[in-house]
């Protein structure tokens, strides 16, 4: 008698990895306003949550939500740079013209500090 026996497929995702992603995620989102460590942070949690597959191709609920949090954060971060730009170019004519309205401001001499050769 030749008898199939039922094997389970095994669970390919990574646990680690899905925690990581979500952490990660967590992190960037809650230091959005720190520019440089959201942004690693927040593409440390997208790879972390692409990794979790394991060669899957579904997300589990974690690794879900740490994509979802970190693709909000850089999201965030992006808008806030093309804001700052905007802002700069609007209200001061440029960035350099911002430097030197924040520099005379502050009473420090912008050429001495950024030396033009």
């Amino acid at each position: 008698m030749d008898h199939q026996f039922y094997r389970p497929t095994p669970d390919r995702h990574s646990k680690h990895m899905e925690n990581l992603s979500l952490i990660m995620g967590i992190i960037a989102l809650s230091t959005f306003c720190l520019v440089y460590p959201a942004l690693i942070c927040g593409a440390l949690g997208i790879v972390f949550a692409l990794l979790s597959r394991g060669g899957e191709t579904t997300f589990s609920g974690r690794a879900k939500l740490g994509l979802t949090l970190s693709s909000v954060a850089l999201g965030i971060i992006v808008l806030l740079l093309i804001y700052s730009v905007v802002f700069a170019n609007v209200y001061y004519g440029g960035i350099e013209n911002m430097m030197r309205e924040s520099c005379t401001s502050l009473g420090i001499d912008y050429n001495m500090l950024f030396p033009q050769n």
